[in-house]
């Protein structure tokens, strides 16, 4: 079962996760999502010391910086005019909201990492084969496809490069052909694996009765206690959010930045939510050093 955040019930991280993507697309005041990407930062570090997130932060810092660049000089709307290119203004508002759209992508594409992590397949089946048994075993494959077909792709690279075969080297016509040809053994491995996998599958009687779950997930006393942490303090959040609080007006004005005494409410509940994993952690954390 694992420790940690490990340990957590399935249904309980995927409310989590489903809290914060809402959270990503609900709020949209600068100080709030600056405050939930640095949280999820926080969150994948507990996971594998930011390994995964590493990968992948080229290219979201490249996409976060192109949004914020390139959305004023396509989108004029606004009061507050810094200059003018090309007979267009660049305004306040516009450059605001390219930072809002990029921050809201950012939190997602930081969440769905984590979410690789610790939602593996088995997770995923448990929460959705009941309801969805098809859908949840095709978005099992989905999940796991993209990795799969990342590490063969290396294998077999790595195979042909001996052999003299390789996309780096060489005039354009031999890197393409290089390229097909490594394409097609990938292809042909992959297909030969997924008959050999629907073959077994249908050996062992698939779909044929009632599926229980490969590891019996129980709730304990602790999994109740995080999920009513997680109701209350997102109950709080989308009533605040109903109310205008943790949103400003971008369109056609800039409203104010100014946080009020119930926006702070409201952002201390968000960020309590964002941070769950890392108490999860934490409180692990102190129960193994005060057990020695």
């Amino acid at each position: 079962m694992g420790n940690g955040i490990q340990a957590v019930h399935p249904f309980v991280m995927f409310f989590y996760y489903i809290c914060v993507g809402f959270f990503a697309m609900y709020f949209n005041h600068p100080i709030f999502l600056l405050a939930g990407c640095l949280a999820l930062i926080a969150v994948n570090f507990t996971h594998d010391g930011g390994q995964a997130m590493k990968q992948w932060a080229p290219w979201m810092i490249g996409m976060t910086l192109l949004i914020i660049l390139i959305n004023p000089f396509i989108n004029s709307r606004g009061t507050h005019i810094f200059f003018y290119f090309r007979g267009k203004q660049v305004t306040l508002e516009a450059t605001l909201y390219g930072v809002v759209t990029s921050m809201s992508l950012l939190m997602i594409l930081l969440l769905f990492i984590s979410l690789n992590i610790v939602l593996n397949g088995n997770k995923l089946l448990f929460i959705f084969s009941r309801i969805l048994p098809k859908t949840a075993f095709l978005v099992m494959l989905s999940i796991r496809f993209v990795p799969l077909l990342k590490r063969r792709l290396t294998e077999i690279q790595d195979v042909q490069r001996l052999k003299g075969m390789t996309i780096t080297q060489g005039t354009l016509r031999e890197r393409a052909k290089s390229g097909m040809s490594i394409l097609q053994i990938l292809l042909s491995w992959s297909l030969e694996e997924a008959i050999e996998t629907a073959d077994s599958m249908k050996a062992r009687g698939y779909g044929l009765g009632k599926r229980k779950p490969y590891i019996p997930y129980r709730m304990n006393k602790s999994d109740k206690r995080w999920l009513v942490y997680l109701v209350l303090l997102f109950t709080v959040c989308v009533v605040g959010g109903f109310l205008g609080y943790g949103k400003i007006i971008i369109y056609p004005a800039l409203g104010t930045l100014h946080l009020y005494l119930l926006d702070w409410l409201v952002f201390v509940s968000s960020l309590a939510i964002a941070l769950f994993p890392v108490f999860v952690e934490g409180r692990e954390q102190l129960k193994w050093n005060y057990s020695i």
